[in-house]
């Protein structure tokens, strides 16, 4: 791996930190020196990760601290709210990781009414990121961009956007079609937000991990998906291996020097035909603030 910038005095908000890619992500960069806000809906387990993230990391003392933030990311209004958290607490956010999202492979609805994972993995991302950026881009120090890494998936690959129906109402539903729409989503996003801001000021890119296993993400999958998952794990990467492509777009200096891109395992990859459209892009952006528009 690239040697990283440097990361003391930087704040690294770490969305889905308390296990997994998040976990692993944070500590890794706690490990470089960050002061890392980790972003969780249960505040025992988070006090608990801070704590042992806290604790020592291998390989060196840290020079930074960990604190944790508190939201329902499934709730838009917790989103929103703990966006200005964020602001009234630290001086300024460095990198923001939109790392939390779920697999659940049925139909459920967030407290906004919005198709579940859609929410969690798109509209949560959307309304956290677009609240933040220009506070990000404004503190962001010369020479160096804040950054906003989203954590895509090559699922992306087997997505399609239907602007006129983002939460596919109008189709029986399937998990792993919504999975998929909600990454590209992601993705597509990212090429549009990326469009919106100054490079030297914000730069905006995703990463995708790969199949991962030792991750929460399909915990709530039916027990049919379960099995698979557990028969493909001998072809999984583990945790450590897919926190790679998060903490190389957070703080390897060379990511730092493009933006709307795609990256994995250090190095920058094409995304799906359909994830490069930039008129979809802008046209999903729009989409996006008419859908949560009722919400705020």
């Amino acid at each position: 791996m690239t040697q990283s910038y440097e990361l003391a005095g930087k704040t690294v908000v770490v969305t889905g930190a308390t296990s997994g890619l998040g976990k692993e992500t944070a500590r890794r960069l706690y490990a470089q020196g960050a002061d890392v806000v980790l972003v969780a809906r249960d505040e025992v387990k988070a006090a608990e990760v801070a704590g042992e993230l806290g604790s020592g990391s291998p390989g060196r003392s840290p020079t930074g601290s960990v604190n944790t933030a508190l939201a329902d990311l499934s709730d838009l209004a917790d989103v929103r709210a703990l966006a200005i958290d964020l602001q009234q607490r630290f001086e300024r956010i460095d990198v923001l990781i939109n790392n939390a999202g779920i697999d659940i492979g049925e139909p459920r609805e967030s407290k906004d009414g919005f198709e579940l994972t859609l929410a969690v993995n798109y509209l949560a991302p959307f309304v956290l990121s677009t609240s933040l950026a220009p506070v990000m881009a404004e503190a962001a120090a010369a020479g160096e961009p804040s950054r906003i890494v989203n954590i895509s998936s090559s699922g992306h690959r087997g997505g399609h956007i239907d602007i006129q129906d983002l939460q596919e109402r109008g189709r029986k539903f399937s998990g792993q079609r919504v999975y998929n729409n909600s990454k590209l989503a992601l993705t597509l996003f990212t090429t549009e937000l990326a469009r919106r801001n100054d490079p030297t000021r914000l730069v905006a890119n995703c990463a995708d991990p790969g199949f991962v296993k030792g991750t929460t993400l399909g915990r709530d999958l039916p027990f049919g998906y379960q099995v698979i998952g557990v028969l493909l794990t001998p072809f999984m990467a583990t945790v450590d291996k897919g926190a790679r492509s998060a903490v190389w777009a957070a703080s390897a200096p060379e990511a730092g020097t493009f933006t709307g891109r795609y990256v994995k395992g250090g190095k920058q990859i094409e995304p799906s035909k359909e994830a490069q459209d930039t008129e979809l892009a802008a046209r999903l952006w729009d989409a996006t603030e008419r859908l949560i528009c009722g919400t705020r």
